[in-house]
C-alpha cells in the first residue's frame, strides 16, 4: 500500500496532458534524457523542459526510444558524466573555489 501512495504522490507532482505539460517547479538541477523515438511517453520532451525552465537540461539521444541508457549506453554515459561534471564545477564556483579542468 505504501508504494501505491508514493506513486499517487509522484503522479500528482507531474501532470501531462495532450494540450499542455505542467510540472512542479524544482529547486535542483535536472537532467532530462530523451530518446528521439520514444513511443511510450508521447509527450514532447521539449514541453517538459520548457515547463521546468532554468533548472532542467535536456539531452535528446538520436536513434533511441524509451530506454536510451540501454539502447546507446556510450552516449548516455557521456551525457550523464558531462552533467555531473557541470554540477561539480557549479558547486566549486558557488563555494568560491577555482575549479580544475575536469576534462572533456
Amino acid at each position: 500500500m505504501q508504494n501505491k501512495e508514493r506513486l499517487v504522490h509522484l503522479l500528482k507532482g507531474i501532470t501531462v496532458g495532450i494540450e499542455k505539460c505542467q510540472a512542479t517547479p524544482l529547486s535542483q538541477e535536472v537532467l532530462i534524457v530523451w530518446g528521439d523515438h520514444n513511443q511510450l511517453f508521447l509527450v514532447e520532451a521539449f514541453a517538459v523542459h520548457r515547463t521546468l525552465k532554468w533548472s532542467a537540461r535536456l539531452e535528446v539521444i538520436q536513434k533511441t526510444g524509451h530506454v536510451p541508457q540501454l539502447e546507446d549506453s556510450a552516449c548516455f554515459n557521456k551525457v550523464m558524466l558531462d552533467f555531473l561534471k557541470s554540477l561539480i564545477c557549479w558547486l566549486m564556483v558557488a563555494r568560491n573555489k577555482v575549479p580544475r579542468c575536469i576534462g572533456d
